[in-house]
């Protein structure tokens, strides 16, 4: 069997759904329940992750040229030392399949993300468990998520402004009957930090921006 385009997904504010933690947040996306978040605009210091201007559906070969570009997202209003949890989840499937996956990502401030397989079991899509090698309990980590209210702050030149970029395989479960569904679910958890100490008036805006792309290969 060849690669194939599976799907891309990205931030935007009708396929992310919140939550109060990443787990809330996962499982919301996986069942299409909860809120969504706001867009917001793109801040002078941010990055912006976006395609080449020729990578439209009218081009021969170009597996997700119909994909927007990602938005910036956020639970407004912002605030100071604020956490928001987003998830996003995949299409349905159940061919066993090698799956790749690529993430790049962009929050103000800092960030963690997650990459999991759920499973539809009875009426809900849960957390499948064993989880597949390559996806696990693996969290990615950029920035110190865990500590806004402790005094960090943003400082010139601002240390978070990186693009974050992960990429992982896995193979998904047998399914002898083609019984089984599945959903990869990405998850998000971002902090928006406190503002610099010497400039408190100035804006303390918060975002985030992601794409992931998913490629697999069906067994």
């Amino acid at each position: 069997m060849a690669i194939t385009p599976f799907q891309r997904l990205t931030s935007n504010t009708t396929n992310v759904f919140l939550g109060a933690n990443m787990a809330q947040a996962a499982m919301n996306a996986a069942n299409n329940a909860g809120t969504n978040p706001d867009v917001v605009a793109r801040f002078p210091e941010w990055p912006s992750l976006q395609k080449f201007e020729n990578d439209t559906s009218l081009q021969t070969f170009s597996p997700y040229g119909n994909v927007p570009n990602p938005d910036y997202i956020w639970d407004q209003p912002s605030s100071e030392g604020q956490t928001v949890a987003f998830a996003i989840d995949s299409s349905t499937f159940g061919n066993p399949s090698d799956f790749s996956i690529f993430l790049v990502a962009f929050a103000d401030n800092a960030m963690e993300a997650k990459i999991e397989l759920f499973e539809f079991i009875g009426s809900t899509f849960v957390k499948a468990a064993p989880q597949p090698a390559g996806l696990d309990e693996f969290l990615l980590v950029a920035g110190d998520p865990n500590m806004p209210t402790e005094g960090i702050t943003e400082t010139t030149p601002f240390n978070w402004q990186d693009i974050r970029v992960y990429s992982t395989v896995f193979t998904s479960p047998p399914n002898p009957d083609n019984t089984r569904r599945f959903k990869i679910v990405l998850s998000f958890e971002v902090t928006n930090y406190l503002p610099t100490a010497n400039n408190p008036n100035n804006p303390n805006p918060a975002g985030l921006q992601f794409m992931i792309d998913i490629y697999r290969n069906v067994l």
